[in-house]
């Protein structure tokens, strides 16, 4: 059986300034430039994530081990 390691790693592509709505452009942040092509999933995902990371929802050291564990599971390279 593979393992998650031995499965290719998917690369999400960036939009441009060109594929994003105006109000969205020169933004570099990589959220805005992975979702900005459609607006409403980029809302949503916002509207969930915002809580979590600024709102205090969760401890910032519990926070930091779920991203690292995360990124651990999906072999992220950065």
């Amino acid at each position: 059986m593979p393992t998650m390691t031995d499965a290719p790693v998917p690369r999400l592509r960036y939009v441009s300034d060109d594929e994003l709505p105006e109000d969205l452009r020169n933004r570099r942040d990589p959220v805005t430039r992975v979702f900005g092509h459609h607006p409403e999933l980029l809302k949503a995902w916002n509207e969930w994530y915002r809580p979590l990371i600024r709102d205090n929802a969760l401890p910032a050291r519990l926070k930091e081990i779920v991203r690292m564990r995360v990124a651990q599971l999906n072999a992220c390279s950065f």
